[in-house]
């Protein structure tokens, strides 16, 4: 096991979306000027918070997602980031995740808390059996790059200018981490 991530650090948990949590990540969304430098994905973000809460809490009860919050917890509980896991698959033992630090909380080395933790939550997750957890980032996302290599996720393929930011083109690289490489 990574244990160099795992040092336990009683200020920082990693827990389960609240409902009470979707206004503070509705206003990460309103405020991130450079959103579409995170995905790759079309920018459908709803404008209005029911809408973001209505889509958010359907896809947990229906089971699409799971999204976790870091806290610091003796700062009112507030959250610094988010990860969610998707795209599950049952048959690979497989799923996807994302991650989301809004900009005033970067470089403050919450991304290596926040990843630890989920890594560790997911693989030790019973009920959903997961082999493999993959993310995907752009080429010029270099922060993200260098996270999930220190995690000692693989680089598994390269979607060449799958990435249009503006007008520059960068590709995509999807990595990977299975369960015996984190134990």
């Amino acid at each position: 096991m990574n244990s160099r991530f795992l040092k336990p650090n009683g200020d920082y948990e990693l827990i389960s979306l609240r409902e009470d949590y979707l206004q503070e990540l509705f206003n990460w969304n309103i405020e991130e000027k450079d959103f579409e430098q995170y995905t790759c994905r079309p920018l459908n973000l709803p404008q209005r918070f029911d809408q973001y809460a209505h889509k958010t809490l359907k896809s947990i009860s229906e089971e699409k997602q799971k999204t976790y919050i870091l806290i610091k917890k003796a700062a009112e509980n507030k959250p610094l980031g988010r990860i969610t896991l998707f795209d599950f698959n049952s048959r690979n033992h497989s799923a996807e995740f994302g991650y989301y630090i809004p900009s005033r909380n970067r470089k403050k080395g919450l991304g290596i808390i926040l990843l630890a933790q989920f890594i560790e939550k997911s693989f030790a997750n019973n009920e959903l059996n997961l082999n493999k957890i993959y993310a995907t980032t752009s080429s010029n996302n270099i922060p993200s790059i260098k996270l999930l290599e220190k995690f000692g996720f693989k680089l598994d393929g390269r979607l060449r200018e799958h990435y249009w930011i503006n007008e520059d083109k960068y590709d995509q690289l999807n990595y990977s981490i299975l369960k015996c490489e984190w134990r």
